[in-house]
């Protein structure tokens, strides 16, 4: 339920307060007032787009806050993927609710929850919940057949308004899923020529089995075999000066050294190191001069080897450039292709797994869908039969509609519905805006409205849905709204004396100056005696008519 209404700095208003109880409220005043204004600045709470053009001159900000009375169990029941589910961490107390909107004149516009900032689509969507708009506007929205299913699933109830938006959110993950599998096919589809590709890298890679270390190697060893001649020559030299075959090497000089030196150390003990280093580095030359002679042993390598080891670098020359540059690439590459390939086979397992969960998501969907519209068959002629009732009371007794509900075919079924409306007998059947007059539309729209809401508990806000009609059907109108409030509270925006008798609570809107000449609306309530004034002027009379002032105070006596 809406409690309090505070508005500031919003069009013609500068400061209002509108405390609101149960039952049947009724706004009036005179046109130009700013009736509409209250609906625009619920609608801007409702996520209407914020508009700066709507600051009252004087004002840096437009601030519209009302204070919701939230139902036992409100947060419970919200789906999971509703935006206002994220607003309940930031209230203070889960039964009442304050929500604000503050509209700059310059800069972006602000939600807010219990004081605190919030998103506006969260904050919209909270509102939503709990206020229900029916306007001249509604008039047109009604006849889309997505609104008229819609008020069909209001009519059948929670149970089918909640099953709708589990409807949506099953087509959106079927719609995801689709993009899901679709993206893979065609992933799959490039990959099966990449495949090719791949395949033949590794192949060709694997057949050579390159090895960092065989490389360096063959590397080493063809540079031997293609200077083997000259390490022959340098190695027999060496080998040579440190043990030839005639005269004295350095083999035979070192121990000529070490003999002299071995005799002084016996008369003095300090050329004993010196003894030392000698012996060592005979030793040295004697073992090199060994290694010298079996590295020119080695030099005769097998026929043939020379031309296998080119043969050898040139397949390692051939994927180097390939798949290159560099060894370490090449076996960086060929890994790469391989867990490609792996995950191209995985790819087909995936596509399978991603088609099993489209077809469950589908099924799904389409069970949900079939489960909703069995609702909605059995539903909508009971909806038909209850707005020729309602229209009877309100002064169309021969008016039948009928309600249309058809299905596509798509993979998930989508149900679509129509109401078709006969004024009077004789005539035929035609969609409601064809059908109806402009008053005669106003009544269908809140006999649809009205019985939507009986399953409904929310508050819900009539903008001059009594527009185009008088007389009898005004007073047939307005006993309707007042058994609509009898049961849930109802606040109308209404130029009709019989409406506005017919409610329980009363607002006035009344004109005026601000100090500086700029127009300016007050919002007041009304007791018993201004409540007679005010239906005075409604019934175009002035104060001093005793006639109209009787014709008030009978109109306040039917209503009890």
């Amino acid at each position: 339920m809406l409690t309090l209404l505070e508005i500031r700095g919003l069009v013609v208003i500068d400061q209002a307060e509108l405390e609101l109880g149960p039952g049947l409220t009724a706004i009036t005043g005179e046109t130009g007032a700013g009736k509409t204004v209250l609906t625009q600045a619920l609608g801007f709470l409702a996520g209407a787009p914020a508009d700066a053009k709507m600051v009252r001159p004087g004002h840096k900000h437009a601030l519209i806050q009302a204070t919701l009375a939230l139902p036992e169990g409100f947060w419970d029941e919200l789906d999971e993927d509703d935006p206002a589910l994220a607003l309940r961490e930031l209230v203070d107390d889960e039964r009442e609710v304050v929500v604000t909107r503050r509209i700059p004149a310059e800069g972006r516009a602000r939600s807010m929850i219990d004081g605190q900032a919030a998103t506006a689509d969260a904050v919209a969507s909270l509102v939503r919940h709990r206020i229900r708009f029916s306007g001249q506007g509604e008039q047109r929205r009604l006849t889309s057949p997505a609104a008229q299913l819609q008020i069909l699933d209001r009519f059948i109830g929670p149970k089918a308004v909640s099953a709708a938006k589990k409807l949506d959110s099953l087509r959106r993950d079927v719609r995801a899923r689709e993009r899901a599998f679709t993206e893979a096919r065609e992933r799959r589809e490039q990959a099966a020529r990449r495949r090719e590709d791949l395949r033949a890298m590794v192949d060709d890679i694997d057949r050579v089995a390159p090895d960092p270390t065989e490389h360096a190697q063959l590397i080493t060893e063809r540079d031997r075999l293609r200077h083997g001649e000259r390490l022959g020559s340098a190695a027999m030299a060496a080998a040579e000066a440190l043990s030839p075959e005639s005269g004295d090497g350095a083999i035979t000089l070192a121990g000529i050294a070490e003999r002299a030196v071995a005799d002084a150390a016996a008369i003095d003990p300090s050329l004993n190191e010196r003894l030392a280093e000698l012996v060592s580095a005979q030793a040295a030359l004697q073992e090199t001069a060994l290694s010298l002679r079996g590295y020119l042993d080695s030099l005769g390598a097998e026929p043939g080897r020379l031309d296998q080891i080119e043969e050898r670098l040139g397949e390692y020359a051939r994927i180097d450039r390939r798949y290159g540059p560099g060894l370490d690439q090449v076996i960086t590459s060929a890994d790469q292709a391989r867990q490609d390939l792996a995950s191209l086979e995985e790819g087909d397992g995936a596509e399978a797994r991603l088609q099993a969960d489209l077809d469950a998501a589908t099924s799904a969907a389409r069970t949900a869908a079939d489960d909703l519209h069995a609702m909605r068959t059995k539903a909508a002629p009971k909806l038909a039969k209850g707005v020729a009732a309602e229209l009877a009371d309100l002064a169309m007794p021969h008016a039948v509609m009928r309600v249309e509900l058809t299905r596509s075919e798509d993979p998930v079924p989508r149900d679509q519905c129509r109401f078709l409306l006969r004024v009077n007998p004789g005539l035929p059947e035609a969609p409601i805006a064809e059908a109806a007059s402009g008053g005669e539309l106003s009544r269908v729209l809140l006999a649809l409205q009205g019985l939507a809401a009986a399953s409904d508990d929310a508050t819900w806000v009539f903008d001059e849905v009594d527009a185009g009609i008088g007389g009898v059907t005004a007073t047939a109108v307005a006993a309707r709204l007042a058994k609509l409030g009898d049961h849930l509270q109802t606040i109308v925006i209404t130029h009709l004396p019989q409406v506005a008798a017919a409610a329980g609570s009363h607002h006035r809107l009344v004109k005026g100056l601000a100090s500086g000449g700029t127009a300016m609306t007050s919002i007041e309530p009304l007791g018993d005696d201004e409540l007679v004034q005010e239906l005075v002027r409604m019934l175009g009379a002035g104060d001093e008519d005793e006639g109209a002032r009787r014709h008030a105070q009978e109109l306040l006596a039917r209503r009890g």
